[in-house]
């Protein structure tokens, strides 16, 4: 069974992916959302993990509050946003 989620990447990490969405397999059945950021990380560098510090994800177009991110678990065809903090001025 694949086990693939969908992400999407919204101003500053879209900047650095230079994509809007991509598609990532998980490799077990119990990946967090702390284990899909080290995936990123791994994939887009320190500039990344850089946004993804201060960042919010919505998984399923639900916000996930940053203490819940590691016990957070990822189903298979779940969408995640990476919702980096917006500048105003």
């Amino acid at each position: 069974m694949e086990n693939k989620i969908t992400v999407l990447y919204f101003a500053a990490s879209k900047d650095i992916t230079g994509r809007e969405t991509e598609e990532i397999e998980l490799v077990d059945n119990n990946t967090s959302l702390g284990g899909l950021s080290d995936v990123l990380i791994s994939k887009y560098g320190t500039k990344l993990k850089e946004i993804l510090s201060i960042s919010m994800y919505a998984v399923d177009m639900e916000y996930v509050e940053k203490e819940k991110e590691s016990t957070t678990i990822l189903k298979p065809n779940s969408e995640v946003a990476i919702i980096p903090p917006v500048s105003g001025g």
